[in-house]
């Protein structure tokens, strides 16, 4: 299931952008016994299409909607709580606000999605491409993120406690690991966090919360981490090439920043 998971993710994020047709405007409202008739009538060789359906403010916890086609679906204000939405397409979808805690979204496709506001608590995110998705101030605590998140918006998301680290089980493939490249992370709360591996490289981290996080082996070349909170983050053998770390707080609790790398090229506050 891993190995095929990482196949998914690594053709989907090396793919162009796809070409997507435009979604009716202002169609009907999908019901939710519409909605219940279109899955059941669904096979393995004839998934559920969903494109541009209007689910927005549903109670569509638990339901199943595995391998959907959900590209640009509205679900703005749903309720998603522990939905399988394993290996969906959600393209330019509209989750905004929706209740997506405990949610299994392995493999799904959320790029260019609207996330903004959503509840995704406990949910998994395991082999995602998220590219360009705008999480702002989504509640991401407790998630599994491994996934492609590049040019991703997590603006004032809450991250705390989430599992972000690499997945060393998965040696066929290399290392799977959360990619956060060119991402606008600014006042995101990543506390407690494992971002053990992850890359960084390029993001926005400037007064982020870093409390407590595993760094390690992490990337973060040319990552404006200024004004960031680094009590007691450890940074050790991460590759910190032209990080900026201006007016961070902790630095003096940082842990393992005398182990990192290029850390002559990492640029301080002057002493």
């Amino acid at each position: 299931m891993i190995l095929r998971l990482a196949l998914v993710v690594t053709t989907l994020a090396l793919s162009p952008l796809p070409v997507l047709a435009q979604a009716p405007a202002g169609g009907k409202p999908l019901s939710l016994a519409e909605l219940k008739t279109k899955l059941a009538a669904a096979t393995e060789k004839s998934p559920p299409d969903l494109s541009g359906a209007d689910m927005s403010g549903l109670d569509l916890s638990g339901v199943d909607f595995r391998r959907a086609n959900l590209t640009k679906a509205r679900l703005a204000g749903a309720k998603l709580a522990k939905a399988n939405l394993f290996t969906c397409d959600l393209t330019d979808a509209v989750l905004s606000d929706a209740d997506l805690r405990g949610a299994n979204l392995d493999g799904t496709v959320l790029r260019r999605a609207n996330l903004h506001g959503a509840d995704l608590e406990g949910a998994s995110l395991f082999a995602t491409i998220i590219e360009r998705a705008d999480l702002s101030g989504a509640n991401l605590t407790k998630t599994r993120i491994i996934g492609y998140l590049k040019n991703a918006n997590l603006a004032g998301a809450i991250l705390r406690d989430a599992n972000i680290g690499a997945d060393p089980g998965n040696q066929s493939m290399g290392v799977m690991r959360a990619t956060f490249v060119s991402a606008d992370l600014h006042g995101a709360d990543f506390s407690g966090s494992n971002l053990f591996k992850a890359d960084f490289s390029f993001a926005n981290l400037s007064g982020a919360k870093l409390t407590g996080v595993d760094l390690s082996n992490g990337d973060l070349v040319q990552t404006d981490l200024s004004k960031a909170d680094i009590t007691g983050a450890n940074f050790a053998k991460a590759d910190i090439n032209g990080a900026i770390f201006r007016g961070v707080v902790g630095l003096a609790q940082a842990k393992g920043l005398d182990q990192t790398r290029n850390r002559d090229k990492a640029i301080f506050d002057a002493q």
